[in-house]
């Protein structure tokens, strides 16, 4: 596959997968840090008005009719009629809650006989103070559950500004993925191609050769295997079912026999059942000749034939057989 074909998918598969995510992903997170800085940056009187419509929701009214009133500076005591609610509230995104937060809201109530305790902060909460509060039955609304309690209750101008922002700032990333997308394509492009045509470069007849050899075979034979092999003798009889040295005598002479043939470059055993010939001539010019040192031997008739592609040559490995049996 071509550098330029492969870095134009990769581009196209980040910008398709990438895209989407931002604006239907991250435009949200960016949305929900935007309002916890703007809740962040009100007041603890408007803040407890919000959070109190909020409870209103929630079947919770203010005690005696008064917010904020055990401490106005931080809490709310609320009721459902029967009980008591105490809300506290960590003003600020650099809270992190802690267990003794847990503890503290605990003694709070105890002095206010609240029944319940609601724990509320634009940061966020520890998993320690998670299960501590799971354990004492106090709810924690921390970072982005805050942000969805009262974004309802807040004016629509502070609701623009908030969406204007996470706008501006997925615009920001949907054009670093863009970027993003580009460079890879053309870094993959260029470089691949350079990649490719250094290796091209740096390949030997034998290194380009040994590329066409199927997976899982070697290459291409030893160094010790290249030398010419020694000549079959003339008055040696060809045995239908021979031993192994007498078999790999015959491999030999085919390999010596076969590299001699015209459109041949050379032959050689990648196994001891595949031939391979790199050949400089046509398939339908060389066949025959090969098929004829082949069946001098009953023995190899029937092995596997790897002919490599003619140098230059935009072609394919082809394999063939003299005969099946």
């Amino acid at each position: 596959m071509s550098a330029w074909i492969l870095g134009g998918s990769l581009a196209l598969l980040t910008a398709a997968v990438g895209l989407p995510y931002t604006w239907y992903v991250r435009r949200g997170t960016h949305r929900c840090a935007a309002g916890l800085r703007a809740i962040a940056a009100l007041r603890w009187k408007e803040l407890a008005t919000l959070v109190g419509q909020a409870m209103q929701q929630r079947g919770l009214r203010d005690f005696q009719g008064h917010p904020g009133a055990l401490h106005p500076g931080s809490r709310l005591l609320m009721t459902d009629g029967n009980r008591r609610w105490l809300l506290s509230c960590k003003h600020g995104r650099a809270y992190r809650l802690a267990r003794r937060h847990i503890h503290q809201l605990m003694e709070e109530m105890d002095l206010a006989g609240a029944h319940h305790g609601i724990l509320l902060t634009e940061g966020k909460a520890r998993p320690d103070a998670q299960a501590s509060a799971a354990r004492h039955g106090i709810e924690i609304i921390d970072g982005r559950r805050l942000w969805s309690l009262v974004r309802p209750y807040l004016s629509p101008l502070v609701l623009v500004q908030i969406e204007a922002e996470a706008e501006r700032r997925t615009r920001l990333e949907t054009l670093g993925v863009a970027i993003f997308a580009l460079v890879l394509a053309i870094g993959l492009g260029a470089w691949g191609d350079r990649l490719e045509a250094a290796l091209s470069r740096g390949k030997g007849p034998v290194a380009a050769e040994a590329s066409t050899a199927p997976a899982g075979t070697e290459a291409d034979p030893p160094a010790s295997q290249m030398s010419e092999p020694p000549p079959l003798p003339e008055d040696a009889d060809i045995e239908a079912f021979p031993d192994e040295a007498t078999l790999q005598l015959y491999r030999n002479e085919v390999v010596r026999s076969v590299s001699q043939k015209p459109g041949v470059g050379r032959a050689y055993w990648l196994t001891h059942h595949t031939l391979v010939v790199n050949r400089t001539g046509s398939i339908d010019a060389i066949w025959p000749l090969i098929c004829a040192e082949l069946e001098r031997y009953p023995a190899l008739r029937a092995v596997r034939v790897q002919l490599n592609p003619r140098p230059g040559r935009d072609e394919q490995v082809r394999w063939r057989q003299c005969r099946v049996q």
